[in-house]
């Protein structure tokens, strides 16, 4: 008689309790697997596992990081790095982050620095503003720390001696030897150079050195997306050559089309001050890509000038472009003299 009675009352409760789990069991949403394509209901996050996504370079929780597969570029870069260990001592270093070969005589934690720092935002706001091709080749930065290292270097793999110069670049090789210690101002210029190879192969010397030398005194916007180049000391071989009437028209030095070798630092200074002037009125991401793409029937650049202009001479845009040049040298002299102590 007890056993009923507990029978009764106790096997109801049981029915109950069973059947409120199975309800909840359906309820509660099914926790996705690592290869669900179910976005997770609710708004609850495992913040070790973000965090660990975070460190993974973003990737799914739970997924393992796969690497990337070796590409060309990938492959012509280990490549160019056995080149140059034939040639490199055995205590410089070579650090490879394609498509730059960075190697010299300085510790990989400088070469890193100076990849992070100079050579990484560099070549970004270049390509920002100017460049729509990226490089397909290997771009080997050789860095070296003293003026001795770099002449043995410079003797070793080009042989040259390269005393009277702080950097260089060899274009069918696409190699930049530098010698840091002078600062990385020639870094960036034959940088411009390498870059702009393989964006604009065609470009005429005048141009190519104008617009090079022109980041050699430059200054990055403070988001680091524009490469703004400034005044330097090239601007006293223009004035030089403006005292002394021996600066060319703008038009000799477009048609020329190369650098003189007699007049080097004329031809260099009135190159990169009239890249300056287009700069400083916003036109010289414009003119270069125009440029570029007239390059076939305006090899020298002359009648893209007169198009970006709107005339049919460069005799006024000379004149006023000599004129600017005048008054930023007032300019710098007033400031330094107000600087003065």
């Amino acid at each position: 008689m007890l056993l009923r009675s507990l029978i009764l009352i106790v096997g109801p409760m049981l029915l109950i309790a069973g059947s409120y789990c199975l309800t909840i069991g359906r309820e509660l949403p099914q926790r996705s697997s690592p290869d669900s394509t179910t976005e997770p209901a609710g708004d609850h996050f495992d913040i070790e596992s973000l965090q660990a996504g975070v460190e993974a370079g973003l990737a799914p929780a739970g997924r393992p990081r796969t690497s990337q597969p070796l590409t060309s570029l990938t492959l012509k870069c280990d490549e160019r790095v056995r080149q140059l260990r034939e040639k490199l001592l055995s205590t410089d270093r070579i650090i490879v982050r394609p498509p730059f070969v960075i190697a010299g005589d300085c510790t990989e934690a400088v070469l890193d620095r100076i990849y992070t720092q100079t050579i990484l935002p560099t070549s970004r706001a270049l390509r920002l503003a100017f460049f729509d091709k990226d490089p397909d080749e290997p771009v080997s930065i050789l860095l070296f720390s003293s003026d001795h290292t770099y002449r043995d270097a410079s003797v070793k793999f080009d042989r040259r001696s390269s005393a009277h110069f702080y950097g260089y670049y060899v274009r069918p090789e696409r190699r930049i030897l530098l010698n840091i210690s002078t600062g990385e101002g020639t870094l960036a210029h034959e940088l411009t150079h390498a870059l702009a190879h393989f964006d604009f192969p065609e470009m005429p010397e005048w141009f190519d050195e104008g617009f090079a030398s022109l980041f050699e005194e430059a200054s990055f916007t403070e988001d680091e997306l524009m490469l703004v180049g400034s005044s330097n000391w090239r601007l006293n071989h223009l004035l030089h050559a403006m005292k002394n009437r021996k600066l060319r028209s703008l038009e000799e030095l477009i048609t020329g089309r190369k650098v003189r070798s007699e007049h080097q630092a004329v031809d260099y200074a009135q190159a990169r001050y009239f890249c300056l002037y287009l700069q400083n009125r916003g036109l010289l991401p414009f003119f270069y890509r125009r440029f570029r793409l007239n390059s076939d029937s305006d090899p020298s650049g002359l009648k893209t000038l007169c198009e970006v202009f709107n005339t049919t001479s460069l005799e006024e845009i000379d004149r006023d472009f000599r004129q600017w040049a005048i008054d930023l040298y007032q300019q710098e002299h007033l400031a330094a003299r107000g600087s003065a102590p």
